[in-house]
């Protein structure tokens, strides 16, 4: 049981130690998003003239968050199936 849970915590160190990474790595998204991307989406989600600098600072959050844990996500399933794989080996 303790064996269990120490391996399911250092999974979750793992992915949260990767996320930091790659939340550091990615930058701000203003640095990596365009400006009229950003507007085009907002334009989509809160309907025209309705997007005021608070609603466009969000969207730049969410549109990072979903980024981040999606680069996460892949970047740990490739990294979890390699460790296996050396382990068997």
């Amino acid at each position: 049981m303790a064996l269990m849970l120490a391996r399911r915590a250092a999974k979750v160190a793992l992915y949260m130690a990767i996320s930091l990474l790659t939340g550091r790595i990615l930058g701000s998204p203003e640095e990596w998003l365009s400006h009229g991307c950003v507007s085009r989406l907002g334009h989509i989600i809160y309907g025209p003239g309705e997007i005021g600098a608070d609603n466009f600072y969000d969207l730049y959050f969410y549109i990072s968050v979903i980024t981040i844990f999606t680069v996460t996500t892949f970047i740990y399933i490739l990294l979890t199936n390699a460790i296996s794989k050396i382990r068997k080996s």
